[in-house]
């Protein structure tokens, strides 16, 4: 049974105990109304001196008696107004029922806390889920692109391996020694074009310088004096040249070319 039944049950067992007591007033109260207004009775009598005697009686005058009026009847009592039925009064909750409606309020309230609480939870569950997938997607996508760099190294180190091996066919071809020969010559002209003789001795030493070329004629690193003049000024006058005279041409021929490109060593005199 919830609250609000016992309270209109309370409600309707006060009114009925109300309602048995006005009755029983009523009752008594009629009863004794006609108790108290009786209506007395006439009673007539005659009063004797003597005995009678044997003689003729005289004529006795009978005393008039005046009959009794009766009283008045007594006024009928007015109606008694009916009584006005009790106003029915707001009973005040009770402190057991105030209490029974705060828990039932607390319970609500707590039914929709939890309430709440749980669809909190799935929405962080969904944001989780989101996040993980979202973590999933990248890694995939770090992995894919891996696989792809990885598959685009391996045909770069293939076609790098391809080419080493052409270049490395190239030089096993055989080298054409006029060819060779043509384009050390222009080297050593414009190394010796740049150069100030003047700085050597007299005696025009042969001097050896070893030098690296890259593919496009320049000059990797320093010259490497191999076998010098036996003066320090002619040497480093030699060195500047060299630095002072590339780029270098280099002959198309893929044998030639490679040769050069292979570290070399300089034969020449300053003094031509």
């Amino acid at each position: 049974m919830s609250p609000h039944d016992q309270v209109i049950r309370k409600r309707a067992a006060i009114l009925s105990v109300l309602m048995h007591v006005l009755l029983f007033c009523s009752m008594v109260f009629m009863v004794d109304w006609k108790a108290v207004h009786v209506t007395p009775s006439v009673m007539e009598a005659t009063l004797w001196d003597s005995l009678p005697s044997k003689q003729p009686a005289k004529s006795v005058v009978k005393p008039i008696v005046k009959p009794v009026e009766p009283p008045p009847p007594a006024p009928e009592p007015e109606p008694t107004p009916p009584t006005p039925k009790p106003s029915e009064k707001v009973v005040a909750p009770t402190p057991q029922v105030k209490q029974a409606e705060q828990a039932a309020d607390i319970a609500l309230k707590m039914q929709e806390d939890e309430k709440k609480r749980l669809q909190e939870e799935d929405k962080k569950k969904a944001l989780e889920q989101k996040k993980q997938e979202e973590k999933l997607k990248k890694i995939q996508e770090a992995l894919r692109k891996q696989e792809e760099e990885d598959k685009l190294k391996k045909i770069q180190d293939a076609l790098r391996q391809q080419d080493m091996d052409a270049q490395q066919s190239a030089a096993a071809a055989a080298v054409d020694p006029s060819v060779l020969a043509y384009y050390m010559g222009l080297m050593k002209r414009k190394i010796t074009s740049s150069m100030n003789a003047g700085l050597c001795p007299v005696s025009n030493p042969e001097l050896l310088v070893d030098i690296q070329m890259t593919n496009s004629g320049d000059i990797s690193g320093m010259p490497k004096m191999v076998k010098g003049s036996g003066d320090a000024v002619c040497d480093d006058a030699v060195v500047r040249a060299v630095l002072a005279a590339k780029p270098f041409d280099l002959p198309d021929d893929p044998a030639v070319r490679r040769k050069m490109l292979d570290q070399i060593r300089l034969k020449f005199k300053p003094r031509g």
